[in-house]
């Protein structure tokens, strides 16, 4: 099973990298953006659209990051309040 999940990650990391490796030299044309009166260097498209997506990429994990960080925080009291509330199972002798 090891040997499968191998080989079908090297085989979508390759088929992604030629859909960018083509998507690069289909948008090779150079442009410069505009932004409120900032002009950024002149670039070409697919570098802008691969800044575009590692940013999207880090916005998102760095969200994720204090998304997690906030529920773990709040599991950690609920089970330390949980705790504080139950008590120990004690057998009863039989009458």
């Amino acid at each position: 099973m090891g040997l499968i999940k191998k080989c079908l990650l090297i085989l979508v990391l390759t088929l992604v990298f030629v859909v960018a490796f083509l998507a690069a030299i289909d948008n090779s044309t150079e442009v410069a953006l505009k932004f409120m009166g900032f002009t950024t260097p002149v670039l070409p498209v697919s570098w802008w659209i691969l800044l575009a997506f590692v940013l999207g990429t880090l916005f998102g994990v760095l969200l994720n990051v204090f998304s997690n960080a906030r529920l773990k925080l709040s599991a950690r009291v609920a089970n330390r309040a949980a705790a504080s509330r139950t008590q120990p199972v004690t057998p009863s002798k039989p009458s």
